[in-house]
């Protein structure tokens, strides 16, 4: 339980800090509507980055920052985490001293991957990471298209300016929506309907040269090598209920809300931090709870399954509400909203022929002013490695199979995998990661990483 973990930080009035950029060096990326956006091209302390291997560039899901990625016991919190390793270790961690110093590195996907020997690289998207690792916000009208289309693209020219070589890209749910939406050929197209309509509204568009180049079919600076999909987002099975007109005007409010700030804040006041931290703890245990006896009668018992306390403990629940919870954009949920309340996958709602939609239209790309990712999934080339959740909550496992993995163009070296025991949001740093999640990833990556660019 967290009770005793949050009671010690009070005591101790420890702030809620996140950056880290003592594990890596910092770039900036600027994108092509000119914000900066921050990566850390990561190494642990005391040792350097394996420059000259494959690149690994990972982007992170909604809410959420790099951190996901970065498990460790921060240095301000040395003498709190108590962490115990698991009795058996995964192989790869065996005999590590790096671990058994610091057992918050045995969930870290970062640690694991530089320690295979690849390029590993951190992304925060636009208004999102703490201190020298915080990316320009931009407008507040940014949706889950600005985050693939001019987010995703800066950092992967950028990595590539730097390393000279096309990277493996992905990530943790929203990190898996904008690397198929990227390798789509993805960007935006100003029109005159669309100006005269809305002078902040811009069309996607499919670019028949960008889906060569980016799943290289041709080289060049936006060339990937795979994807590395954990719980990629995608249709999440929402709630008759947000599809209430209120919901709707709510969430079309454009609105930029730094929830870190607040997260701040709380950590300042001692008894708010510890009442934060113990409700969001009980909260999760009595969902999940409740989902193992009534999940089969409940909807919306599953859909609010989005991590799995069993495969936590207190220190990763800490470090996730401490440093890995970042702010969010109205629009990226009202994008989210209208992909699970109509059924579909498609550009930002407002971008279309319609400027408020209620009735989802029927989905005939062209003719009702929408650009579809979901119908675009054949455009999609390169392998994936896609690793799913068993509790189906905000991703479902069978839709991802059925409308990413056997809708894009087939790859020999495509995979994918339901872990047993996790959910949405702790598959990438979960109990489970190190020995489920971890090796899975590494064996594919040896499999690509030889793999030519150009495919003949």
């Amino acid at each position: 339980m967290l009770r005793a973990v949050a009671l010690v930080m009070a005591l101790l009035l420890i702030p809620a800090a996140g950056a880290f950029e003592y594990l890596g060096e910092v770039y900036t990326a600027k994108t092509d509507d000119g914000v900066k956006i921050k990566l850390l091209r990561y190494h642990p302390p005391g040792e350097g980055v394996n420059d000259g291997a494959q690149p690994v560039v990972l982007f992170s899901g909604l809410l959420c920052n790099m951190n996901e990625y970065l498990t460790h016991t921060p240095l301000e919190l040395k003498d709190l985490y108590k962490t115990q390793l698991p009795s058996e270790l995964a192989d790869w961690a065996v005999g590590d001293e790096r671990i058994q110093q610091d057992p918050m590195l045995y969930y870290s996907l970062a640690y694991y991957l530089w320690k295979q020997g690849y390029d590993v690289w951190l992304v925060n998207y636009r208004g999102t990471g703490v201190g020298e690792l915080k990316s320009g916000v931009g407008s507040a009208r940014t949706s889950l298209d600005t985050w693939a289309i001019y987010d995703t693209k800066a950092a992967i020219t950028k990595v590539y300016e730097v390393t000279g070589k096309h990277p493996v890209i992905g990530g943790h749910s929203t990190g898996g929506l904008v690397s198929y939406v990227y390798l789509q050929g993805a960007k935006f197209k100003w029109t005159f309907a669309c100006l005269f309509k809305k002078p902040w509204c811009k069309k996607v568009v499919s670019d028949d040269d960008l889906v060569r180049e980016r799943n290289g079919l041709t080289e060049g600076e936006e060339t990937v090598v795979g994807v590395i999909a954990l719980d990629p987002a995608m249709i999440p099975p929402l709630p008759k209920l947000t599809d209430l007109k209120l919901m709707w005007l709510l969430l079309d409010t454009p609105l930029y809300i730094d929830i870190r700030g607040i997260m701040n804040l709380i950590a300042k006041n001692d008894r708010l931090w510890c009442a934060t931290t113990h409700t969001i703890d009980e909260v999760f245990e009595l969902i999940f709870e409740m989902n193992e006896e009534y999940g089969q009668y409940s909807e919306l018992i599953r859909d609010l399954t989005f991590t799995n306390p069993g495969n936590m403990n207190d220190e990763l629940n800490d470090f996730l509400v401490r440093y890995v919870a970042d702010s969010l954009y109205t629009p990226t949920l009202a994008h989210y909203n209208d992909f699970g309340t109509h059924r579909t996958a498609r550009e930002y709602f407002e971008n279309g022929g319609r400027s408020y939609l209620i009735v989802p239209p029927e989905p005939n790309p062209g003719k009702d002013g929408y650009y579809y990712y979901i119908l675009n999934m054949q455009k999609v080339r390169v392998p994936f490695i896609t690793l799913l959740s068993e509790y189906d909550a905000l991703v479902e496992a069978e839709q991802i199979i059925r409308d990413l993995m056997e809708a894009k163009t087939p790859h020999q070296f495509d995979e994918y995998y339901i872990i047993e025991g996790t959910a949405h949001l702790d598959l990438p740093f979960g109990l489970k990661a190190p020995s489920e999640v971890f090796p899975k990833v590494g064996a594919w990556l040896e499999k690509v990483r030889v793999y030519p660019v150009t495919p003949h």
